[in-house]
């Protein structure tokens, strides 16, 4: 690029929004106490007391296999406030199941030596279960130290029929170039239910941007291989304040890695979002006999950065109505994110899930699809026929030369 006469201004920032505010102190956390039936994870019938609780995700309700009776739970956000006072938050809040890491109760978590997963069963409805990442069945000898009961979960509104034919009808779509052992071996029925683990994160942000944006001026065509363009470059800063309500944060941190080469677990990411404001108080007979869990080992701090990335995503995108007139765009040389203060509360969300593994010379690359437990969006990785593929790309290109290539000869002759 030519730049004619580059003249670096100090911009009027008259579209910044906000103002930036000193950090706060760094503080012990805060502990916002989650309401009664977070300790032991069992809410009981609210007519009778019993425990003998069942979910039904067709209809969202729960029911009492005593007396019959059957309710909803209330959202967690109406519960605990969780939409309120987020513009005047100040350091860092965390629910007491946030907090905590270990309990004592009936929710147990089993590594799988199949690869190593470590799944969350409730004992007083499971006694076996099977990994829902690779199927392997699990022991109840390998328990290890559980995760926190979480505060809240997203009930599942998917049932397994829905999930088993939007995962049918994924791979119907994909199946023309469908690896053969993925084809043989695809069983719609294995897919599986569980939750995940996340933290929702409200947060009271100031952010500040600075860099360059530049406004094209003129372009000059110099020859048929070359253009220059003359623009010039302005510095742009831009500082906002955020109020982010109900950001969601994985805490499995072999779910945060999303470059992994060994699995597609990715695609979770991709049946996003859910309707976390539905989330209720947590309850191990939403796991019942069907589900199992994913354990947290993720604490605030180890989740912050991961926070404080989306956090500048968000700016990024809130900032950028502001910018229309540098038509050759910005490019942000320096960020700055201020969490003036933070609320986390631990939650599971759902996932119906399908997996493959496919053997690549000395390498084990295991696929998935995924289902969103509460929308029904469906988003996978299934494994190609590379031969197959290869020999259509192939035989594309050599009929489009045999079209094209005379063409082109009978044009040059004409031409000559």
């Amino acid at each position: 690029m030519t730049a004619e006469e580059p003249t670096p201004a100090p911009e009027n920032p008259d579209v910044a929004v906000g103002t930036p505010a000193d950090a706060a102190d760094a503080l012990d956390y805060v502990v916002l106490t989650t309401p009664e039936g977070h300790a032991d994870g069992v809410v009981r019938c609210q007519r009778c007391g019993a425990t003998e609780v069942e979910y039904s995700a067709s209809k969202g309700t729960l029911r009492c296999a005593f007396c019959r009776y059957t309710w909803t739970e209330q959202s967690l956000d109406q519960i605990m406030g969780l939409s309120d006072g987020i513009a005047d938050l100040v350091g860092t809040t965390v629910s007491s199941a946030a907090v905590d890491i270990e309990d004592g109760t009936a929710l147990i978590t089993i590594k799988c030596t199949g690869c190593g997963a470590e799944v969350i069963i409730d004992t007083d409805h499971n006694l076996s279960a099977r990994c829902h990442w690779c199927k392997h069945t699990l022991s109840i000898n390998n328990r290890v130290a559980n995760g926190a009961v979480p505060d809240g979960i997203l009930p599942f509104s998917v049932t397994k029929e829905e999930a088993m034919r939007s995962i049918q009808a994924f791979v119907d779509e994909r199946k023309t170039f469908a690896h053969p052992a993925f084809a043989e071996s695809f069983k719609v029925e294995n897919v599986m239910g569980f939750y995940m683990p996340y933290m929702t994160v409200d947060g009271n942000v100031v952010v500040r941007l600075d860099g360059a944006g530049e406004i094209l001026r003129r372009t000059v065509r110099v020859n048929d291989k070359q253009t220059e363009y003359h623009a010039d470059e302005y510095a742009v800063m831009r500082e906002l304040s955020m109020v982010v309500d109900d950001l969601i944060v994985e805490t499995s941190s072999a779910k945060v890695d999303i470059h992994s080469t060994a699995s597609t677990n990715n695609i979770i990411n991709a049946v996003l979002p859910f309707d976390v404001k539905n989330i209720v108080r947590f309850n191990s007979n939403f796991l019942g006999s069907e589900y199992t869990s994913e354990r947290r080992d993720m604490d605030v701090d180890a989740a912050e950065a991961y926070a404080a990335g989306h956090f500048m995503t968000l700016s990024r995108a809130g900032a950028l109505p502001t910018l229309g007139n540098y038509n050759r765009g910005v490019r942000w040389e320096s960020e700055q994110v201020n969490i003036k203060g933070s609320r986390w509360v631990a939650v599971l969300l759902p996932v119906w899930l399908y997996g493959f593994v496919e053997t690549r010379g000395s390498r084990q690359i295991t696929h998935y699809i995924a289902v969103n437990g509460r929308t029904g969006a469906t988003m996978g990785s299934v494994p190609i026929n590379r031969k197959k593929a290869h020999l259509v790309a192939w035989g594309t290109a050599a009929i489009v030369s045999a079209v094209t290539w005379p063409i082109a000869i009978v044009l040059l002759v004409l031409g000559a």
